[in-house]
């Protein structure tokens, strides 16, 4: 009898064990305002090698936001509106005069996954047009054009995470001759852009850099894996925020 006891305890044993893993099991929740600025990027995650953090700003809001992409165009691409949205910025100090370089975060929340990954979809498919050669108008602070220039934009894939693939948008604003006065440095700066995908939110991370001189593509190689490096921390940010045990 306690053999037949100690059997069937042994067979109940995997079993119980299912189970307990089957209520562990992690799925992602909507994030709310707090829970969007945790998942930011922080002011105390801004790579040093860029230079010391200046004016980090942080907006979270609980209404929806439409993802826009390819500023330098006459026309963005704009995607699906979100349900809610954060976004955090840091500028850092540079030692030459006129040089600027900054970081930005769009974190776009949708209310599910499938909504979510509707509105990716959609976002891959416009972001192609981005590509070529266009002419680019740059402006002073009050939106004035106070000069005009061209801009050379390539989309490609980016890094693989969590399954999901990300894209590229690398713009360069070609500068020939010296800038015009009053000219708002973020207009007619090179930018790489970087968009992933995961669970309710669609996220973009950007790098945008100025020298007041003609130079292909501003960004190194160290800038350029930095980029990247800042993308894949943001995502997992909000992996590890969203993702919870229920």
């Amino acid at each position: 009898m306690r053999r037949a006891i100690a059997v069937l305890a042994a067979l109940a044993l995997p079993l119980a064990l299912a189970t307990q893993a089957s209520a562990a099991e992690k799925e992602y929740v909507t994030l709310n305002t707090e829970g969007i600025k945790q998942a930011l990027v922080k002011k105390s995650w801004g790579p040093p090698w860029l230079g010391k953090v200046l004016n980090p700003e942080v907006i979270v809001k609980d209404t929806g936001v439409k993802p826009e992409e390819c500023f330098t165009r006459d026309k963005t691409i704009k995607g699906f509106k979100s349900s809610s949205y954060g976004y955090s910025f840091m500028e850092f100090q540079q030692s030459k005069e006129g040089h600027y370089i900054d970081f930005q975060e769009h974190l776009y929340q949708y209310p599910d996954g499938e909504q979510a990954f509707d509105a990716w979809t959609d976002l891959v498919a416009k972001a192609k047009s981005c590509e070529g050669s266009h002419k680019h108008y740059i402006r002073d602070a009050n939106g004035n054009v106070v000069g005009e220039t061209k801009v050379v934009i390539t989309v490609r894939e980016g890094p693989v995470q969590y399954g999901m693939t990300s894209f590229i948008i690398n713009e360069d604003v070609q500068i020939i001759e010296e800038m015009p006065d009053g000219a708002v440095y973020q207009d007619s700066a090179d930018e790489i852009s970087i968009w992933s995908q995961n669970g309710f939110a669609i996220i973009e991370t950007e790098l945008n850099k100025f020298v007041p001189k003609y130079k292909k593509f501003t960004f190194s190689d160290a800038q350029i894996s930095t980029a990247i490096t800042m993308s894949l921390l943001a995502t997992q940010r909000y992996h590890l925020t969203a993702l919870k045990t229920v």
